[in-house]
């Protein structure tokens, strides 16, 4: 046998000689031998290349290796004759024009492409390269090249190099990209000419094939976040990146590999294709669950329980069922909410909770032990909501009140069950705050009007110009959140749904543009937070705690005016109809836009959370008080600035500047009345500029005439001044500092009150008779009212001119002098505020404004109100 192989050997070849005979490869080229062995396997019939498998190993001496089988040398040379590389093909014809040229044309051919050797070794018909040549003689343009051009591109093919734009179009990536794969060492430089980069060309097709095979991969595994928003929807879309107000699931994203980033974008972030489509069906079940389309809130429940969970009931749940139901019915009825939110909030609770509570218990209820129940769903060691044992403890306990009144068996009593608000909590109640000089710090940050102004306008106008929602970064919403909770002790769920719409009709605010090149006047400030706080009272009008007031300290005015500026132009020009202005996510993470852009340049690492920074207000609010509390009930004066249930885990000793900046920081100078214009001047000198004064009082004049010029009876006077004189002496008995703590105890609401929005200087009222009555707060010299004291005020005012216009006619001369004397102690009043705020702010609480009080004026001013005027002016 080997005799015969010896005489017959000239007529095979081994793998070896084929591969360093053949394609210039090295003998230690293991890799490249293998794949030319697998592809020979491969070739069509009309090219095949015979194999001989040999019993026993034989030994290429030529090239020193052993072998198994040998190949037909005739069908070698055959195909190496009648076959020519790609490669090969492609360089001969660079020659005379450019690659560009080559490749249009052999597309336009479509040859058959056969593979011996690597992935990349693609051989054609040789009949290819005279179609391909011939049609190039016809295209070929006469171009003369220039010389260093011609010398650089034929070095560059002599040695099957790539310039730098041929890798650019051959990976189709940007400079930078191109770049940054030469800065991490994936596109490997081969050689410099002179000032020009060279690319080994096998290197980059093998670098172009790699990322074929990973667009393949990535486009079979990831989107895009364009991709889900065209596949879903921007809704969705914006869901996963976090912008929506919604229950937020992590998602993982990854950034594409270098060799993509082009492909799919600089800043891209792929998304796991299979996490998104289970993502997408847990996000139908929310909108779902989250939308009420039907009016009846326990119908709305049952379309839950069996439409949108879909929980089945077998036949031995039946009687449960009734009852769970029938609890759930009642309940429903009497609680009679109003409140959509709400509502959705209490069916979603109930839904949940009977999946839970029939997933559980797979028998009738009341054929469990006490024990049973407590093991399977009441202790506090189970996975399982407070809120749902909750419900399920009371409807057991209803359930057992029933069979007891319908004479039935009780199957355990209620003291057997464990009672969930016995339970210990769950998780630790965080109790961290941030620092004084923190908080210093992030208020200094945020009243950065010019900084924040440009970015907020830049992102609103970028929003406005592309509706792209994605790459929105919502950082006018920010800013307003951030400046409210500086001063406001409110829930994220409070600010996010308390700040309404504005009306800039009233202020000289006109645009975004205007915005750009003016900030708001402290008169257009005040007139926006006065809307802001009109909106807060109205809806909160027996909620004495934090969340129904609202305050922005004065060094924070313009920043608060310009950030809700922006935002209200935002909201008008979308046409959407929400009556809210800030929209920002469940949380204000680092990792999402919001944050991240509004700290760029801030305390590295700082993270802003709104549930700290309520701590921190409650803590530095608490300790303020503490300090300039002096005996009185720190608990009762700072109601109206905690929260409810709120627990105090820290004090801070405060030096008396501290204080007085603190005080300055965090509160508004929003009272007025006789006292507080007394203390006033007193403690920072009377005003010497009444020109605005002035013109806001001949205004007024000007429009409603001589009913405002009315006097009071000489008694009514005589009354009004010996309270004046009152407090004039009772003020005399401090010093100068301890009228400055008066005053800032007046600021920061811990005086004494008898009435909501006022205060007494007096820790007992001095007017309250035998009988424990007393006049009003409104009227009463001692009073330091709040500017939302004018809700009510205003109304009495508007009451009396009504009351006038229709009964003041027929009235006996002694009801007339009444009627005069109780319209102008209301009048008196109004006017302290006008002076103090202006006309449009103290009409702004009146439903109509100053329009209405004009109309009601000029019928008042018809009724010869002068005939009771009584001589003597009212001083002060």
């Amino acid at each position: 046998m080997e005799k015969d192989l010896e005489m017959n050997f000239k007529d095979y070849m081994s793998i070896y000689e084929i591969a360093v005979g053949k394609f210039n490869k090295r003998l230690s080229n293991d890799y490249f031998i293998n794949k030319l062995k697998e592809s020979m396997q491969k070739l069509q019939p009309e090219c095949k290349i015979t194999k001989i498998d040999l019993e026993n190993n034989y030994l290429d001496e030529k090239y020193g290796r052993t072998v198994k089988e040998l190949y037909a040398k005739e069908d070698v040379d055959y195909f190496f004759s009648n076959y020519i590389s790609k490669k090969s093909l492609i360089s001969s014809l660079k020659k005379s024009v450019s690659h560009d040229t080559i490749y249009k044309y052999y597309k336009k051919l479509n040859p058959v492409e056969i593979i011996l050797g690597g992935s990349l070794d693609i051989f054609v018909a040789q009949e290819v390269l005279s179609e391909l040549t011939e049609i190039v003689k016809v295209v070929k343009e006469n171009k003369v090249w220039g010389w260093r051009a011609h010398v650089f591109e034929k070095y560059k093919n002599q040695h099957s190099f790539y310039s730098f734009e041929e890798v650019k179009q051959k990976l189709n990536c940007t400079n930078a990209t191109i770049n940054r794969l030469i800065k991490e060492k994936i596109l490997v430089v081969s050689e410099q000419y002179e000032d020009r980069l060279l690319f080994d060309q096998e290197h980059v097709r093998e670098l172009h094939f790699e990322q074929n095979m990973y667009i393949d991969k990535y486009n079979n595994h990831y989107y895009t976040a364009k991709q889900i928003q065209a596949k879903y929807s921007d809704a969705f879309a914006q869901y996963i990146k976090g912008s929506e107000d919604k229950v937020r699931i992590k998602v993982t994203k990854i950034a594409p590999p270098p060799l993509l980033v082009s492909y799919f974008g600089v800043q891209m972030k792929l998304y796991e294709k299979d996490e998104i489509d289970d993502l997408w069906e847990d996000y139908k079940l929310y909108l779902d669950m989250n939308t009420m389309s039907i009016e009846d809130p326990y119908d709305d429940f049952v379309y839950k329980v069996e439409q949108v969970l879909n929980i089945k009931f077998t036949k031995r749940q039946e009687n449960t069922k009734l009852l769970w139901y029938q609890y759930i019915e009642k309940f429903l009825l009497r609680t009679r909410m109003s409140d959509k939110t709400r509502i959705i909030f209490q069916t979603n609770q109930f839904a949940r909770c009977t999946e839970i509570i029939f997933a559980t218990f797979n028998q009738e209820i009341y054929s469990y032990s006490g024990k049973d129940i407590n093991n399977k769903f009441l202790n506090d060691i189970l996975n399982i909501r407070r809120s749902y044992q909750r419900d399920f403890y009371h409807f057991l306990k209803q359930m057992l009140e029933s069979f007891a009144t319908e004479g039935l068996p009780l199957p355990f009593n209620v003291d057997e069950l464990n009672d969930p608000r016995n339970f210990k909590r769950i998780k630790e109640v965080a109790t961290d705050i941030y620092s004084l000089e923190e908080y210093h710090q992030l208020y200094k940050h945020t009243n950065r009007t010019a900084f924040h102004k440009e970015k907020a306008i830049q992102d609103v106008i970028e929003l406005l110009q592309t509706w792209d929602y994605i790459k929105y970064k919502r950082y006018d919403s920010c800013w307003l959140y951030i400046l409210v909770q500086l001063t406001n002790n409110w829930r994220h769920g409070t600010i996010i749904t308390q700040i309404p719409r504005i009306d800039l009709s009233t202020t000289s605010i006109e645009s975004l543009e205007w915005l750009k090149e003016n900030d708001p006047s402290i008169e257009d400030a005040n007139n926006i937070i006065y809307q802001i706080g009109r909106y807060v009272t109205k809806i909160n009008k027996t909620d004495v705690s934090a969340e129904g007031i609202f305050t922005i300290g004065e060094p924070l005015k313009i920043a608060f005016a310009t950030a809700i500026s922006i935002c209200e132009f935002r909201r008008s020009a979308s046409l959407e109809t929400s009556s809210t202005l800030i929209e920002l996510s469940g949380h204000l993470v680092e990792k999402y836009n919001p944050h991240k852009e509004f700290f760029t340049d801030f305390i590295a690492g700082f993270k802003f959370e709104n549930r700290k920074m309520n701590r921190s207000l409650s803590t530095l609010i608490w300790s303020v008080l503490r300090h300039m509390g002096k005996g009185l009930k720190e608990s009762q004066a700072s109601r109206s600035h905690l929260q409810d249930q709120t627990t105090i885990n820290h004090y801070i000793k405060l030096s008396d500047v501290q204080v007085k900046n603190l005080v300055d920081e965090l509160f508004e100078r929003n009272q007025f009345g006789f006292v507080t214009q007394t203390l006033t001047n007193i403690l920072f000198g009377p005003e010497t500029n009444k020109s605005i004064e002035t013109e806001r009082m001949l205004e007024v004049n000007k429009h409603f005439g001589d009913v405002f010029k009315i006097e009071a009876t000489a008694g009514l006077i005589n009354r009004i001044a010996t309270e004046r004189n009152h407090v004039l002496k009772h003020l005399e008995e401090f010093d100068l500092e301890g009228l400055r703590d008066l005053f800032y105890q007046s600021l920061t609401g811990s005086l004494p009150s008898k009435q909501r929005y006022h205060q007494c200087i007096y820790s007992e009222c001095k007017y309250e008779n035998e009988y424990g009555e007393r006049p009003s707060c409104d009227t009463c010299a001692a009073s330091m009212i709040n500017v939302y004291a004018l809700e009510n005020i205003m109304d009495n005012y508007i009451f009396m001119m009504e009351k006038i216009s229709t009964e003041f006619d027929s009235a006996t001369i002694g009801e007339k002098q009444k009627l005069a004397n109780q319209f102008f102690l209301l009048h008196n009043v109004v006017d302290q505020a006008r002076s103090k705020f202006g006309r449009g702010i103290v009409d702004g609480f009146v439903e109509g404004r100053t329009e209405r009080i004009k109309d009601l004026g000029l019928d008042l001013s018809t009724k010869g109100l002068k005939e009771f005027r009584t001589s003597g002016i009212l001083g002060g």
